[in-house]
């Protein structure tokens, strides 16, 4: 029989204490952009049980990490800031989850001088990274920016041997087509196939709204057998707040309790 899934809620260094006891299975710690890596690796070697890192959304300047950049400077100071968070959690083999970047205000119509910088920034990190998948539209700070990777099977496909695996966002996976989301949901799964080595499950619904609360929005759920044997944040929005109501609700509604 296949080995049922593990479910997961994200944390930080600042509420770990409070996610730890909601009886989740394993701990993914979102690493932030003023953390200190010394926190970080203290944290990793210390933590009894199964730890997934994710990477940081932002530099510690304060611009949006990017792997993708063809600027030179920003995409190497990205790669930097990546390679000291998978540096924190190597004595202990954490996974890092990792975004592709390639964001911007506007839509880009070529993207190859993006993948060719992701692609360069993937050959340059440690190989237990863990590539997640991208939605059309990307919120950060109150803006709706553009997506303009990884936002289907057959672009993950391109840079599947640089990484160790990848993440599925369902909710991104839904919003990272114009329509028939649904059918890209199914696709990450179907055509990436054992190299999906992680989940990040949530609801979504059209145009851009991701997070939802598991059987709140439109993603058809039949894809969950999938995932027995793969650990699976459930990552709805604001799950922390109110002493983690959102992720207990989730769990409740996973577990069927």
């Amino acid at each position: 029989m296949n080995a049922p899934m593990r479910l997961g809620a994200m944390a930080t260094l600042s509420d770990h204490v409070m996610i730890s006891a909601l009886r989740v299975d394993f701990l993914e710690l979102l690493v932030l952009p003023g953390d200190e890596m010394t926190q970080i690796r203290a944290f990793c070697d210390d933590f009894d049980g199964e730890l997934i890192l994710h990477a940081p959304e932002e530099l510690p300047d304060g611009r949006m990490l990017d792997l993708s950049s063809v600027d030179a400077s920003w995409r190497e100071m990205s790669v930097r800031r990546v390679r000291e968070v998978t540096k924190a959690g190597e004595n202990t083999a954490r996974p890092v989850v990792i975004h592709p970047g390639g964001i911007t205000e506007t839509p880009v119509l070529d993207t190859s001088g993006m993948m060719a910088s992701l692609r360069k920034s993937l050959d340059a990190l440690p190989d237990y990274t863990w590539l997640e998948n991208m939605p059309l539209h990307y919120h950060h700070r109150g803006r709706k920016l553009c997506s303009n990777l990884m936002r289907t099977p057959e672009e993950m496909k391109r840079v599947d041997d640089l990484v160790a695996g990848f993440t599925v966002d369902v909710s991104h996976a839904y919003l990272g087509v114009p329509e028939n989301g649904n059918d890209n949901v199914r696709a990450m799964f179907v055509e990436l196939g054992e190299a999906v080595r992680h989940v990040h499950l949530s609801d979504a619904r059209y145009p851009d709204l991701e997070g939802i609360m598991i059987g709140d929005g439109d993603v058809d759920m039949s894809f969950l057998p999938y995932l027995r044997g793969l650990p699976v944040l459930l990552e709805v929005w604001d799950g922390h707040v109110d002493g983690g109501a959102g992720f207990r609700e989730a769990l409740r509604r996973m577990r069927g309790q």
